[in-house]
């Protein structure tokens, strides 16, 4: 047998053996705490906003847009609403004034022109429908008839010029027609469509007067308005010959037109392009 003595080690196996325990405390000790040191940064991660979070903010943003189509959604409701409500009641037309009897006419007309703001400086008669339907028809058939004009004529005489031992139309006569040719284009067309239509029952009755019964006020007017419109168009400078009772055009051509185109020649090229120009709107207007 071995005696007690024998089964103790060397002290150089000892302190080999104490250091190699040492060393594993100590490996021990830095697990632990390595191990302490991630459980509490686990559990700061549960507490605190994670890295990635910006990133959900920025893919959060396309959820704004629902929103911007209920915004949407709430306001086609309101169109919606707007465009459903019934209108406002139209208020009840005027009234149409009964028609004066022919001998009234004038002073009617006239009220009813002023009241659409139309000047009547110029108007004279009175009997304006009557008078009026005979001028028509007798421009339509060429003639001019100068007693039964409802517009005052120029004040100033007719002049003209006298060069190499020939006469021409003063080209200062056309200024005459000025102020005339000013107040015819200055009327409204759709006014006096409207009071023609009005008053064509009264228009109808002055035309029968003069043995048409059957002829259409507006076909009337139409056709003499064709008659003004197929004046020629000529040069300021128009030959006369004096035969000692009236100036006559020394253009046979010209002197060969009816009566109703020779007076348009006398109010000059610019008059005679202003009033066909209103002649047309007059025509266009009565016939649609």
């Amino acid at each position: 047998m071995r005696d007690f003595g024998q089964d103790q080690q060397p002290a150089s196996e000892v302190n080999s053996t104490n250091k190699v325990k040492l060393i594993l405390s100590v490996i021990v000790v830095l697990a632990i705490a390595i191990v302490v040191v991630f459980w509490l940064a686990a559990q700061q991660d549960d507490k605190q906003p994670t890295i990635q979070q910006p990133e959900r903010a920025i893919e959060a943003q396309p959820v704004a847009q629902p929103e911007l189509e209920v915004e949407d959604e709430e306001l086609v409701p309101e169109v919606s609403e707007t465009v459903e409500l019934e209108p406002e009641p139209e208020p009840e037309p005027e009234p149409v004034q009964p028609l004066p009897t022919m001998a009234m006419s004038s002073a009617a007309v006239i009220d009813e022109l002023q009241q659409h703001e139309q000047n009547t400086a110029l108007l004279k008669g009175e009997q304006l429908i009557r008078d009026t339907v005979v001028f028509v028809d007798n421009i339509r058939q060429g003639l001019i008839i100068r007693d039964k004009s409802v517009v005052e004529g120029p004040k100033s005489a007719f002049r003209v010029l006298e060069q190499n031992g020939k006469l021409y139309i003063d080209p200062r006569s056309y200024d005459r027609y000025n102020i005339i040719v000013d107040w015819f284009v200055s009327l409204d067309t759709a006014v006096l469509v409207s009071l023609f239509n009005r008053y064509e029952p009264l228009s109808q009755e002055a035309l029968a007067e003069i043995g048409y019964p059957d002829e259409a006020p507006q076909t009337v007017l139409v056709d003499a308005i064709n008659v003004l419109l197929a004046t020629p168009s000529v040069g300021t400078v128009i030959e006369l010959n004096d035969d000692s009772v009236m100036y006559r055009y020394a253009d046979p051509a010209l002197e060969e037109l009816p009566a109703a185109q020779k007076q348009m020649l006398r109010i000059g090229p610019d008059n005679i392009r202003r009033v066909k120009l209103k002649l047309e709107a007059l025509k266009q207007a009565l016939q649609q």
